[in-house]
Protein backbone atom coordinates (compact mmCIF):
# COMPACT_ATOMS: atom_id res chain seq x y z
CA UNK A 1 0.00 0.00 0.00
CA UNK A 2 1.27 3.51 -0.76
CA UNK A 3 2.36 5.77 2.05
CA UNK A 4 0.35 8.92 2.58
CA UNK A 5 3.44 11.09 2.12
CA UNK A 6 3.46 10.19 -1.60
CA UNK A 7 -0.26 10.30 -2.41
CA UNK A 8 -3.64 8.95 -1.43
CA UNK A 9 -6.76 8.20 -3.39
CA UNK A 10 -9.79 10.44 -3.27
CA UNK A 11 -12.79 8.55 -1.90
CA UNK A 12 -15.36 7.18 -4.39
CA UNK A 13 -17.93 9.87 -3.52
CA UNK A 14 -15.59 12.75 -4.36
CA UNK A 15 -14.40 11.00 -7.53
CA UNK A 16 -18.03 10.73 -8.61
CA UNK A 17 -18.50 14.45 -7.92
CA UNK A 18 -15.48 15.18 -10.10
CA UNK A 19 -16.76 13.09 -13.00
CA UNK A 20 -20.21 14.69 -12.76
CA UNK A 21 -18.67 18.16 -12.80
CA UNK A 22 -16.52 17.19 -15.79
CA UNK A 23 -19.60 16.05 -17.70
CA UNK A 24 -21.42 19.26 -16.76
CA UNK A 25 -18.47 21.40 -17.92
CA UNK A 26 -18.56 19.81 -21.35
CA UNK A 27 -22.11 21.10 -21.81
CA UNK A 28 -20.78 24.66 -22.06
CA UNK A 29 -20.94 26.35 -25.43
CA UNK A 30 -18.71 29.09 -24.04
CA UNK A 31 -16.95 29.71 -20.76
CA UNK A 32 -18.17 32.96 -19.22
CA UNK A 33 -15.54 35.57 -18.51
CA UNK A 34 -15.07 36.36 -14.82
CA UNK A 35 -17.73 35.53 -12.24
CA UNK A 36 -21.05 34.08 -13.45
CA UNK A 37 -22.73 37.43 -12.77
CA UNK A 38 -26.40 38.39 -13.06
CA UNK A 39 -28.73 39.68 -15.77
CA UNK A 40 -29.78 43.31 -15.43
CA UNK A 41 -31.65 45.91 -17.44
CA UNK A 42 -30.07 49.29 -18.05
CA UNK A 43 -31.49 52.49 -19.51
CA UNK A 44 -29.55 55.03 -21.55
CA UNK A 45 -31.06 57.96 -23.44
CA UNK A 46 -34.48 56.49 -22.77
CA UNK A 47 -33.61 53.14 -24.37
CA UNK A 48 -33.61 49.94 -22.32
CA UNK A 49 -31.12 47.11 -22.87
CA UNK A 50 -29.89 43.92 -21.20
CA UNK A 51 -26.45 43.29 -19.73
CA UNK A 52 -24.66 40.61 -17.74
CA UNK A 53 -23.11 42.35 -14.76
CA UNK A 54 -20.05 40.47 -13.54
CA UNK A 55 -16.63 40.90 -11.93
CA UNK A 56 -13.66 40.57 -14.25
CA UNK A 57 -10.49 38.70 -13.41
CA UNK A 58 -8.81 42.01 -12.55
CA UNK A 59 -11.48 42.73 -9.91
CA UNK A 60 -13.45 45.36 -11.87
CA UNK A 61 -17.25 45.16 -12.03
CA UNK A 62 -18.33 45.52 -15.67
CA UNK A 63 -21.33 45.03 -17.98
CA UNK A 64 -21.37 42.62 -20.89
CA UNK A 65 -23.78 44.20 -23.39
CA UNK A 66 -26.34 41.65 -24.59
CA UNK A 67 -28.68 43.75 -26.71
CA UNK A 68 -31.68 46.11 -26.67
CA UNK A 69 -34.75 45.01 -24.74
CA UNK A 70 -36.84 44.83 -27.92
CA UNK A 71 -34.51 42.32 -29.60
CA UNK A 72 -34.18 39.90 -26.68
CA UNK A 73 -37.28 37.78 -26.29
CA UNK A 74 -38.20 35.39 -23.50
CA UNK A 75 -36.54 32.42 -25.23
CA UNK A 76 -33.23 34.26 -25.41
CA UNK A 77 -33.54 35.41 -21.79
CA UNK A 78 -34.15 31.85 -20.67
CA UNK A 79 -31.04 30.70 -22.55
CA UNK A 80 -28.95 33.45 -20.94
CA UNK A 81 -30.26 32.58 -17.47
CA UNK A 82 -29.49 28.92 -18.09
CA UNK A 83 -25.94 29.83 -19.14
CA UNK A 84 -25.41 31.80 -15.92
CA UNK A 85 -26.98 29.05 -13.81
CA UNK A 86 -24.61 26.53 -15.39
CA UNK A 87 -21.63 28.78 -14.66
CA UNK A 88 -22.75 29.12 -11.03
CA UNK A 89 -23.13 25.36 -10.66
CA UNK A 90 -19.65 24.81 -12.09
CA UNK A 91 -18.06 27.43 -9.81
CA UNK A 92 -19.81 25.91 -6.80
CA UNK A 93 -18.70 22.41 -7.78
CA UNK A 94 -15.12 23.62 -8.23
CA UNK A 95 -15.19 25.10 -4.74
CA UNK A 96 -16.45 21.84 -3.26
CA UNK A 97 -13.72 19.82 -4.96
CA UNK A 98 -11.08 22.27 -3.81
CA UNK A 99 -12.12 21.65 -0.21
CA UNK A 100 -11.73 17.93 -0.90
CA UNK A 101 -8.14 18.41 -2.05
CA UNK A 102 -8.46 18.60 -5.83
CA UNK A 103 -5.95 20.74 -7.73
CA UNK A 104 -7.18 24.15 -8.86
CA UNK A 105 -5.78 26.94 -11.07
CA UNK A 106 -5.68 30.61 -10.12
CA UNK A 107 -8.14 33.04 -11.73
CA UNK A 108 -5.73 34.86 -14.03
CA UNK A 109 -4.25 31.70 -15.49
CA UNK A 110 -7.74 30.26 -15.99
CA UNK A 111 -8.78 33.42 -17.86
CA UNK A 112 -6.23 32.54 -20.54
CA UNK A 113 -7.59 29.03 -21.00
CA UNK A 114 -11.11 30.46 -21.13
CA UNK A 115 -10.10 32.49 -24.22
CA UNK A 116 -8.47 29.44 -25.83
CA UNK A 117 -11.67 27.43 -25.32
CA UNK A 118 -13.99 30.18 -26.55
CA UNK A 119 -11.84 30.72 -29.65
CA UNK A 120 -11.89 26.99 -30.46
CA UNK A 121 -8.17 26.40 -29.98
CA UNK A 122 -8.61 23.65 -27.40
CA UNK A 123 -11.25 21.88 -29.49
CA UNK A 124 -8.84 22.10 -32.45
CA UNK A 125 -6.07 20.32 -30.55
CA UNK A 126 -4.15 22.85 -28.44
CA UNK A 127 -2.99 20.77 -25.47
CA UNK A 128 -2.13 21.86 -21.94
CA UNK A 129 1.26 20.54 -20.79
CA UNK A 130 3.62 21.34 -17.92
CA UNK A 131 2.81 21.71 -14.22
CA UNK A 132 -0.85 22.63 -14.72
CA UNK A 133 -1.32 19.47 -16.79
CA UNK A 134 0.24 17.49 -13.94
CA UNK A 135 -2.31 18.91 -11.49
CA UNK A 136 -5.16 18.14 -13.88
CA UNK A 137 -3.89 14.57 -14.33
CA UNK A 138 -3.82 14.05 -10.56
CA UNK A 139 -7.50 15.04 -10.56
CA UNK A 140 -8.23 12.72 -13.48
CA UNK A 141 -6.61 9.80 -11.67
CA UNK A 142 -8.44 10.58 -8.44
CA UNK A 143 -5.15 11.14 -6.63
CA UNK A 144 -4.43 13.62 -3.85
CA UNK A 145 -0.75 14.62 -3.91
CA UNK A 146 1.28 17.81 -3.52
CA UNK A 147 1.05 20.04 -6.57
CA UNK A 148 3.63 22.50 -7.81
CA UNK A 149 2.75 26.15 -7.40
CA UNK A 150 3.28 27.87 -10.71
CA UNK A 151 1.59 30.56 -12.72
CA UNK A 152 3.18 29.51 -16.01
CA UNK A 153 0.92 28.08 -18.70
CA UNK A 154 2.52 25.79 -21.28
CA UNK A 155 0.39 24.89 -24.31
CA UNK A 156 1.46 22.77 -27.26
CA UNK A 157 0.33 21.79 -30.67
CA UNK A 158 1.66 19.13 -33.03
CA UNK A 159 -0.17 19.60 -36.32
CA UNK A 160 -1.51 22.98 -37.52
CA UNK A 161 -4.77 23.89 -35.77
CA UNK A 162 -7.87 24.24 -37.91
CA UNK A 163 -9.03 27.51 -36.37
CA UNK A 164 -10.31 30.77 -37.77
CA UNK A 165 -9.05 33.77 -35.85
CA UNK A 166 -10.45 37.28 -36.40
CA UNK A 167 -8.83 39.18 -39.25
CA UNK A 168 -5.48 40.54 -38.16
CA UNK A 169 -5.55 38.70 -34.82
CA UNK A 170 -2.40 37.17 -33.38
CA UNK A 171 -1.67 34.89 -30.44
CA UNK A 172 -0.76 38.03 -28.50
CA UNK A 173 -4.18 39.53 -29.27
CA UNK A 174 -5.86 36.37 -27.98
CA UNK A 175 -4.00 36.62 -24.68
CA UNK A 176 -5.18 40.20 -24.25
CA UNK A 177 -8.79 39.04 -24.72
CA UNK A 178 -8.42 37.58 -21.22
CA UNK A 179 -8.56 41.16 -19.93
CA UNK A 180 -4.93 40.94 -18.82
CA UNK A 181 -2.13 43.11 -20.28
CA UNK A 182 0.25 40.45 -21.57
CA UNK A 183 3.50 41.63 -23.17
CA UNK A 184 5.99 39.62 -25.22
CA UNK A 185 9.14 38.47 -23.45
CA UNK A 186 12.13 39.84 -25.42
CA UNK A 187 14.02 37.20 -27.36
CA UNK A 188 17.68 36.35 -26.80
CA UNK A 189 19.23 38.07 -28.67
CA UNK A 190 16.68 40.87 -28.76
CA UNK A 191 16.03 40.70 -32.51
CA UNK A 192 14.62 37.18 -32.21
CA UNK A 193 10.81 36.88 -32.07
CA UNK A 194 9.18 35.99 -28.79
CA UNK A 195 7.48 32.67 -28.06
CA UNK A 196 6.64 33.64 -24.49
CA UNK A 197 4.31 36.26 -23.03
CA UNK A 198 3.96 37.48 -19.45
CA UNK A 199 2.21 40.04 -17.34
CA UNK A 200 4.28 43.18 -16.73
CA UNK A 201 6.21 44.04 -13.59
CA UNK A 202 6.37 41.62 -10.69
CA UNK A 203 3.49 39.48 -11.98
CA UNK A 204 4.70 35.91 -12.56
CA UNK A 205 2.05 34.61 -14.96
CA UNK A 206 3.62 33.64 -18.29
CA UNK A 207 2.30 31.76 -21.32
CA UNK A 208 4.61 29.67 -23.51
CA UNK A 209 3.68 28.22 -26.89
CA UNK A 210 5.46 24.92 -27.66
CA UNK A 211 5.91 22.81 -30.78
CA UNK A 212 7.76 19.55 -31.58
CA UNK A 213 11.36 19.93 -32.72
CA UNK A 214 14.79 18.36 -32.39
CA UNK A 215 16.61 21.39 -30.99
CA UNK A 216 15.42 22.64 -27.61
CA UNK A 217 14.31 26.26 -27.72
CA UNK A 218 14.50 26.65 -31.49
CA UNK A 219 11.85 29.12 -32.66
CA UNK A 220 9.31 27.88 -35.19
CA UNK A 221 6.61 29.97 -36.87
CA UNK A 222 3.03 28.90 -36.11
CA UNK A 223 1.19 30.51 -39.00
CA UNK A 224 -2.40 29.82 -37.95
CA UNK A 225 -1.79 31.64 -34.64
CA UNK A 226 0.42 34.38 -36.10
CA UNK A 227 3.05 33.50 -33.50
CA UNK A 228 6.31 31.69 -32.85
CA UNK A 229 6.71 28.62 -30.66
CA UNK A 230 9.63 27.02 -28.86
CA UNK A 231 10.71 23.58 -30.05
CA UNK A 232 10.67 20.71 -27.55
CA UNK A 233 12.05 17.26 -28.46
CA UNK A 234 9.52 14.39 -28.46
CA UNK A 235 6.66 16.80 -27.83
CA UNK A 236 4.70 15.05 -30.58
CA UNK A 237 5.01 11.81 -28.57
CA UNK A 238 3.79 13.58 -25.43
CA UNK A 239 0.62 15.05 -26.93
CA UNK A 240 -0.35 12.20 -29.23
CA UNK A 241 -3.74 10.73 -28.30
CA UNK A 242 -4.66 13.47 -25.79
CA UNK A 243 -7.44 12.89 -23.30
CA UNK A 244 -10.34 15.17 -22.43
CA UNK A 245 -9.92 16.82 -19.05
CA UNK A 246 -10.96 19.90 -17.11
CA UNK A 247 -9.27 22.71 -15.24
CA UNK A 248 -10.85 23.83 -11.99
CA UNK A 249 -10.67 27.50 -11.03
CA UNK A 250 -12.53 29.70 -8.53
CA UNK A 251 -14.85 31.13 -11.22
CA UNK A 252 -14.86 28.51 -13.94
CA UNK A 253 -14.44 24.89 -14.97
CA UNK A 254 -12.76 24.79 -18.37
CA UNK A 255 -12.58 21.78 -20.70
CA UNK A 256 -9.01 21.14 -21.86
CA UNK A 257 -6.95 18.56 -23.68
CA UNK A 258 -4.24 16.81 -21.65
CA UNK A 259 -1.44 14.35 -22.40
CA UNK A 260 -2.21 10.81 -21.32
CA UNK A 261 -0.66 10.14 -17.89
CA UNK A 262 1.58 7.39 -19.32
CA UNK A 263 3.01 9.70 -21.97
CA UNK A 264 3.39 12.44 -19.37
CA UNK A 265 5.49 10.14 -17.15
CA UNK A 266 7.78 9.04 -19.97
CA UNK A 267 8.26 12.55 -21.31
CA UNK A 268 8.99 13.93 -17.84
CA UNK A 269 11.65 11.24 -17.38
CA UNK A 270 13.11 12.17 -20.76
CA UNK A 271 13.00 15.90 -20.01
CA UNK A 272 14.72 15.46 -16.64
CA UNK A 273 17.83 14.19 -18.44
CA UNK A 274 17.64 16.83 -21.16
CA UNK A 275 18.02 19.82 -18.84
CA UNK A 276 21.59 20.98 -18.51
CA UNK A 277 21.01 24.30 -16.75
CA UNK A 278 18.00 24.03 -14.42
CA UNK A 279 18.49 21.42 -11.71
CA UNK A 280 15.39 22.65 -9.87
CA UNK A 281 13.17 21.65 -12.77
CA UNK A 282 15.00 18.33 -13.08
CA UNK A 283 13.94 17.41 -9.55
CA UNK A 284 10.39 18.52 -10.25
CA UNK A 285 10.28 16.40 -13.42
CA UNK A 286 11.42 13.32 -11.50
CA UNK A 287 8.98 13.89 -8.63
CA UNK A 288 6.02 14.26 -10.99
CA UNK A 289 7.04 11.22 -13.02
CA UNK A 290 7.51 9.07 -9.91
CA UNK A 291 4.14 10.03 -8.39
CA UNK A 292 2.16 9.42 -11.56
CA UNK A 293 4.04 6.19 -12.28
CA UNK A 294 3.14 4.83 -8.85
CA UNK A 295 -0.51 5.85 -9.22
CA UNK A 296 -0.72 4.31 -12.69
CA UNK A 297 0.88 1.04 -11.65
CA UNK A 298 -1.75 0.57 -8.96
CA UNK A 299 -4.60 1.07 -11.43
CA UNK A 300 -3.21 -0.37 -14.69
CA UNK A 301 -0.13 -2.54 -14.04
CA UNK A 302 2.22 -2.85 -16.99
CA UNK A 303 0.69 -0.07 -19.05
CA UNK A 304 3.70 2.20 -18.65
CA UNK A 305 6.08 -0.53 -19.84
CA UNK A 306 3.84 -1.26 -22.81
CA UNK A 307 3.93 2.36 -23.97
CA UNK A 308 7.69 2.57 -23.40
CA UNK A 309 8.18 -0.18 -25.99
CA UNK A 310 6.43 2.08 -28.51
CA UNK A 311 8.38 5.19 -27.58
CA UNK A 312 10.73 6.64 -30.23
CA UNK A 313 14.18 5.10 -29.88
CA UNK A 314 15.76 8.56 -29.66
CA UNK A 315 14.33 9.03 -26.17
CA UNK A 316 14.68 5.60 -24.58
CA UNK A 317 18.23 5.85 -23.25
CA UNK A 318 17.48 9.03 -21.32
CA UNK A 319 14.22 7.58 -20.01
CA UNK A 320 16.07 4.49 -18.74
CA UNK A 321 18.65 6.64 -16.96
CA UNK A 322 15.96 8.81 -15.38
CA UNK A 323 13.82 5.81 -14.41
CA UNK A 324 16.66 4.44 -12.26
CA UNK A 325 16.93 7.76 -10.44
CA UNK A 326 13.17 8.15 -10.01
CA UNK A 327 12.84 4.59 -8.72
CA UNK A 328 15.15 5.43 -5.82
CA UNK A 329 12.61 8.04 -4.70
CA UNK A 330 9.98 5.30 -4.36
CA UNK A 331 11.91 2.32 -2.99
CA UNK A 332 10.95 2.88 0.64
CA UNK A 333 7.50 4.40 0.10
CA UNK A 334 5.95 2.67 -2.93
CA UNK A 335 7.58 -0.62 -3.93
CA UNK A 336 5.13 -1.27 -6.76
CA UNK A 337 5.86 2.07 -8.39
CA UNK A 338 9.61 1.62 -7.91
CA UNK A 339 9.49 -1.76 -9.63
CA UNK A 340 7.53 -0.29 -12.56
CA UNK A 341 10.25 2.31 -13.08
CA UNK A 342 13.03 -0.26 -12.72
CA UNK A 343 11.38 -2.30 -15.49
CA UNK A 344 11.85 0.70 -17.76
CA UNK A 345 15.48 0.98 -16.70
CA UNK A 346 16.11 -2.67 -17.56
Amino acid sequence: MPVRSLFRRHDPVSQTKYQELKQLARAQKRVLNGTPGILKQRTQSGKRYWVREYIRVDGRKVDEYLGPEASIGETRLQALRAEIDLARALASGSGTLRLLGYQRMERKAAAVLEVFFNRGLIQAGLTLVGAHAYGALLNELGVLAPGYKTQDIDVARSAPLAVALPDGATFHHLLKESGLPFVPVPGMPSHRPSASFKLPGAETLAVDLLIPGKRVGELVAVKELQAHAQAVPLLDFLIAEPLEGIILSPNQVIPVKLPSPERFVLHKLFASQSRTFDRGKTGKDLDQAATLAAALEEETPGRLSELFRRMPAAGRLRVKRAARIAAKRLVDIHAQGAEALLKLAR
